[in-house]
């Protein structure tokens, strides 16, 4: 069994990305005594075991090499196309959830004033989901184009947009290697920093693509905006359930670098750091209402459903919260909540209401 703690523990260090330092001072042991674990000088003692649990966010069991260790978290995954790909409804339906057209036209209309022709450029275009919420808002003259990796992505825009009369190009290039051939009147980019290990060399790639009167928008969102705006009936106060706080959760991915929880808010420093000026935000005022029991938004309720039902962390169960630093007993309380939540949406009267959280931050040279 010693052999088994020994591989373990090493394993579950390197996997959650720390080193024999760090997890010394969460154990409040010395480094040494991690390293004398590791390698077998030592074991540690029975009362160690629930702590190194907790950290790792495993049983006991795996500790013990009683259970297998599941496979290596997968940090990163936004950067592959792959993860992409395997999600592409669930991402189409997302952005369709939480996007509000009216909003968006009021933005365009009254607080832009894009009553020009103007030359767009799309960061991470994706199937061109901004450049079709754009164009039928500004001139009939104006031109789209779009920047993006994925072949099967840029297919579908291709294939929606020369069913139009709008001047539209595609680049199928990784937008770190982008470089401009002409400067564009708006350069957009939506849910992409917060997902991109380098935001700040893309502010970069955006800054030197924008003509001087031109304007920079990004949209993105922040997660603890929409989880203050989440209720639902089974968190009613006689149930005595609410909602867990998953901000320990969501700075692990922050630190791995997998994906930013409050980039729409972080954004106008970042853009204050790029040298972008008149920096401005609005946000989306869009609330999503799941009720069942009115027909009339039955294709809204439908979409919440699947959203809800697709997301990573629903689906991970207690592992996809222990890769992303919660403890054990934690990691199985969160995916208790969404199992307890996709239960009570199963049930005969639910009812949901949630804010999106859409930040609109806009800026000029």
């Amino acid at each position: 069994m010693g052999a088994s703690i020994e591989i373990q523990i090493r394993e579950l260090r390197r996997q959650r990305g720390m080193t024999q330092k760090e997890l010394a001072e969460k154990m409040e042991v010395s480094f040494q005594t991690i390293s004398k674990w590791e390698n077998g000088v030592n074991m540690p003692d029975i009362t160690h075991i629930p702590k190194l649990a907790e950290i790792f966010g495993v049983s006991a069991d795996v500790i013990l090499g009683l259970e297998s260790l599941k496979q290596k978290p997968d940090w990163r995954r936004f950067d592959g196309i792959d993860y992409w790909n395997g999600n592409r409804k669930l991402f189409k339906l997302w952005k369709s959830l939480y996007w509000n057209d009216d909003y968006f036209s009021f933005l365009v209309r009254d607080v832009w004033k894009l009553n020009k022709p103007v030359d767009i450029l799309d960061f991470g275009c994706g199937f061109g989901f901004l450049g079709r919420k754009l164009l039928p808002l500004v001139p009939k003259t104006s031109s789209y184009t779009g920047i993006e990796l994925d072949s099967s992505e840029i297919g579908e825009a291709e294939s929606f947009f020369k069913e139009t009369d709008y001047p539209h190009e595609f680049i199928k290039q990784d937008i770190y290697l982008f470089e401009p051939r002409k400067k564009y009147d708006v350069v957009v980019a939506l849910y992409l920093l917060s997902y991109v290990q380098r935001p700040e060399q893309l502010l970069e790639k955006m800054r030197a693509s924008l003509k001087p009167d031109g304007m920079l928008l990004l949209i993105d969102s922040n997660m603890e905006v929409e989880r203050a705006g989440w209720f639902s009936g089974l968190e009613r106060e006689e149930n005595g359930l609410k909602c867990p706080d998953f901000t320990k959760v969501w700075e692990s991915e922050v630190s791995h670098k997998e994906r930013d929880y409050r980039m729409g808010t972080k954004l106008p420093y970042l853009l204050k750091k790029s040298g972008f000026k008149n920096i401005q935000a609005r946000i989306s005022d869009r609330v999503i209402i799941y009720d069942p029991a009115d027909e009339g938004k039955k294709e809204t309720n439908d979409i919440f459903r699947y959203v809800y039902e697709h997301e990573d962390s629903y689906q991970g169960g207690p592992e996809y919260f222990a890769a992303r630093g919660a403890g054990y007993r934690e990691a199985c309380a969160y995916a208790d909540y969404y199992k307890r939540t996709k239960d009570y949406f199963d049930s005969a009267e639910p009812f949901a209401v949630k804010t999106s959280g859409l930040y609109f931050v806009y800026a000029g040279l």
